[in-house]
């Protein structure tokens, strides 16, 4: 380990406790956890409660010794029990020696129909690489507790550090996060750059960057501090818990086929007013070449039972119509939104609106943002703020109206449209409509091709498109498509309509490894593939 080669980062444990933080590990009305670290010469330690009268009571932890990359240390993990509902209490944590300052929290209190919680999502930095600077989200959530004191919880969407493998980042992360987790339970999702690390680490450059199948390093430091509830080896990555009339349904970006069968079970079981999921990955992204096949496969009706989804990872903000099975509604009862969380760090990305966006906002002037989160009995408030006090969205599910304000009415084309990822090739494709024939759906597919940057040429008779390693010519009154020099049958002929060569449009885009399938409420076209490379053509 390169704790023999390493000496202790400027950040490491110490017997004094540090990266102190509130969690909901079961009823948040009577339970409360307190996760601390320190170095191995602190005893075992233990927090000592105040009530409102001044009663002491004495809660030992559970502490477990984790090896990191640079360091050895002490995790403490106090499960606090029996407590009153709506009740303010102090503590303080650490050894017979080495105590934290006083902090204090809140319990939920009963019949909890009213409460506001903030979602930040992809706050992690890398720089400067040996002492990580959160400084940006630490002056957010300052920001946002200031504006709403009222605030209950933190909520993230993934992406918690940079690399979540190697302890460095987690020290920056505690760092910048000191003074707001101690007081605030702070709820975290996984992302890839949680799963992720380096063999080396220090000194620059890093060297033997990997990805694990299993957040090793955030399952050991985290192991108790939420509930033990999800699907078995992947629970703490994966849980859920309730507050007040909301259940909250918290999905790993790991082995989605067992967390999906969990999802839908755990979602089922619920009764809770306000069903909402969390998973770092968006269903319906913003990035141009972005897709979804990863995991939502397995997630989608789990997913689909939840009324609201926060998501992350592609530093932008974006909301959908309520959408199930690809299907774009006006009404929340018709499906679930997806709330892409902007950045809590301020960085940029260069994304886009897509057809089944809402809302959107291209966050790349680099300030850091939040969703702020208000549920009223039945309705839901959700306000995007940046942390300079600009807006950036607010909507309302308003659950007994069954309806969204501000209204948004999702698109119902006359004529049917194509759409590749989201996009619509409005300019290129302006009256060249789909059309459907003894059953089989046809598309000027080159035109889409060419929206997308494929190399496309055409004369009298002949179309020809390369892509994704393919290039394949289609003919006038042909069904067969010469594809790398062998033959295609498009079980159907080609046509000529409005001066483009109309396709099968399924066994045309299955050439290039592209789905097809027909959105009949919305009457679109889609055109999809887990392909996240761009088909854009190169000069030789």
């Amino acid at each position: 380990m390169q704790t023999k080669s390493f000496p202790k980062p400027d950040r490491g444990s110490t017997p004094q406790p540090d990266h102190i933080m509130l969690s909901f590990c079961g009823d948040p009305r009577y339970e409360m956890a307190v996760t601390w670290r320190t170095d191995l010469s602190a005893d075992d330690g233990y927090v000592v409660l105040t009530d409102k009268n001044g009663a002491q009571t004495k809660v030992d932890a559970i502490c477990r010794v984790i090896e990191s990359d640079i360091d050895i240390s002490k995790f403490n993990t106090a499960i606090i029990k029996n407590l009153t509902p709506g009740e303010r209490y102090t503590y303080t944590c650490g050894d017979g020696k080495n105590r934290s300052d006083e902090f204090s929290f809140t319990t939920q209190e009963e019949n909890c129909d009213r409460f506001k919680f903030i979602v930040i999502s992809d706050h992690q930095v890398g720089d400067p690489w040996p002492r990580p600077d959160y400084s940006a989200v630490k002056d957010m959530l300052k920001f946002a507790v200031r504006r709403d004191p009222d605030i209950r919880f933190i909520l993230t969407a993934g992406d918690n550090c940079d690399d979540g493998q190697n302890e460095l980042q987690w020290n920056g992360m505690f760092s910048g996060l000191e003074g707001i987790t101690e007081s605030l339970p702070y709820m975290m999702t996984t992302g890839n750059h949680d799963n992720r690390g380096y063999k080396k680490y220090l000194p620059e450059p890093p060297e033997g960057k990997f990805y694990l199948d299993h957040a090793d390093f955030f399952d050991e430091q985290f192991k108790f501090a939420y509930p033990l509830n999800g699907p078995e080896g992947f629970e703490t990555e994966n849980y859920s818990f309730d507050y007040g009339n909301a259940h909250f349904c918290i999905m790993g970006i790991n082995e989605p086929a067992a967390v999906g069968d969990w999802a839908v079970e755990d979602l089922k079981n619920s009764d809770a007013q306000w069903k909402l999921g969390c998973y770092h990955f968006p269903i319906y992204p913003a990035i141009p070449e972005g897709q979804n096949d990863d995991g939502y496969p397995w997630l989608r009706k789990g997913i689909e039972s939840c009324d609201l989804v926060f998501e992350g990872h592609e530093h932008t903000f974006a909301r959908t119509y309520p959408i199930k099975g690809d299907t774009m509604f006006e009404r929340p009862s018709g499906g679930t939104v997806h709330y892409q969380c902007s950045t809590g760090s301020g960085g940029k990305r260069s994304n886009e609106r897509k057809i089944w966006h809402t809302a959107y906002y291209a966050q790349e002037v680099g300030t850091a943002a939040y969703a702020l989160v208000e549920i009223d009995k039945d309705r839901m408030s959700i306000t995007t703020c940046l942390a300079d006090g600009k807006i950036a969205d607010k909507f309302v599910i308003d659950k007994n109206a069954d309806e969204i304000l501000p209204p948004a009415l999702p698109p119902v084309f006359d004529k049917t449209r194509m759409m590749y990822k989201g996009s619509m090739p409005q300019i290129s494709a302006k009256n060249l409509d789909c059309e459907k024939i003894d059953g089989v759906w046809y598309a000027p597919f080159g035109v889409l091709c060419q929206y997308i940057g494929a190399a496309v040429s055409k004369d009298s008779t002949t179309l020809t498109i390369e892509m994704f390693g393919k290039k394949a010519v289609f003919t006038n009154g042909s069904q067969m498509a010469a594809v790398n020099g062998e033959g295609f049958d498009l079980l159907t002929p080609a046509y000529i309509k409005a001066g483009q060569l109309m396709l099968n449009a399924k066994k045309a885009a299955e050439i290039f490894g592209i789905r097809c399938e027909h959105i009949e409420y919305n009457n679109i076209l889609d055109f999809e593939t887990d392909i996240e490379r761009t088909p854009l053509s190169q000069h030789e």
